[in-house]
């Protein structure tokens, strides 16, 4: 890597990624941030601006009708080659999946799916050409334990987390590396209304962004393949991956719990917050 790695977020201004960027600033890497909202993101820009690294803004809702190599050209350019790529953008919905409307359904996968897997795509060739590079899935303790309210969400993170692994296999020997990275709930406008209510109420333990971002960095430092972030989550993350059927019995009351706080057909939407 250079002295000054160039780091490319998406989702840059939400909780986790703005907090992302505060602590990549810090220890001085060049940054280039994508997000959906220009006024948030110049804000943000201007935030972390200092005389020892550059900070580029592009406000842009990444979709699958963008031309990815054509961006990350673009970006490069504009800079320099990408060292890190961060996939952290991401949009969710909670409720009953029998109400789901098909556009969301694939509004979600288009984000949550086809996105990141694009934008890595994209940075591949530069990453493949110099010999190194990292890139980085931010996943969910959702792409380990599908929960009631979330399957779509669920589906397209243990997606991610596939997608992930099977990635590292493939890029093994080239000097390229892939983390991946799961969070577990974090408190942050991304979890706000009926979502913040339902984890409370089945006793979610709450991270702070902050806290994510630093745990997210010190993987991205240390090219740790795969962390999900707290105990208990990386316990019933194994235990469902060996005997599902034991969780399914441990968490019937927490889906009830969950269902119960699914927002009515009325006044369900979908949370759109990049990352917060």
């Amino acid at each position: 890597m250079n002295s000054r790695p160039h780091v490319l977020i998406t989702g840059a201004t939400g909780g986790i990624g703005a907090a992302i960027a505060r602590r990549l600033a810090g220890m001085k890497c060049d940054l280039t941030l994508i997000a959906r909202d220009p006024e948030r993101l110049a804000v943000l820009a201007d935030e972390l601006r200092h005389e020892e690294i550059t900070v580029t803004e592009i406000a842009m809702s990444l979709g699958t009708q963008s031309d990815y190599p054509e961006l990350l050209q673009r970006v490069s350019n504009s800079n320099r080659p990408i060292d890190i790529l961060i996939n952290n953008a991401a949009i969710n919905w909670f409720g009953h999946f029998a109400d789901m409307p098909d556009e969301d359904i694939d509004g979600l996968i288009a984000t949550n799916v086809t996105v990141p897997i694009r934008m890595a795509r994209a940075a591949l060739v530069g990453m493949r050409r110099s010999g190194r590079g990292i890139i980085v899935n931010i996943g969910s303790v959702f792409g380990s334990i599908g929960f009631a309210g979330f399957p779509v969400y669920s589906a397209c993170k243990f997606a991610l987390r596939g997608f992930s692994e099977a990635l590292r296999r493939e890029l093994s020997g080239t000097g390229v590396k892939v983390v991946y990275i799961a969070p577990r709930y974090t408190k942050t406008a991304f979890n706000d209304g009926a979502v913040d209510r339902m984890a409370r109420a089945t006793g979610m333990t709450m991270d702070a962004p902050d806290a994510v971002a630093r745990r997210i960095v010190e993987a991205i430092v240390n090219q740790r393949p795969e962390t999900l972030i707290g105990w208990p989550e990386r316990a019933f993350a194994k235990l469902n991956a060996i005997i599902p059927r034991l969780v399914d019995r441990g968490l019937s009351r927490t889906n009830r719990k969950i269902l119960a706080h699914a927002p009515e057909i009325a006044t369900r939407h979908l949370l759109e917050e990049e990352r917060s």
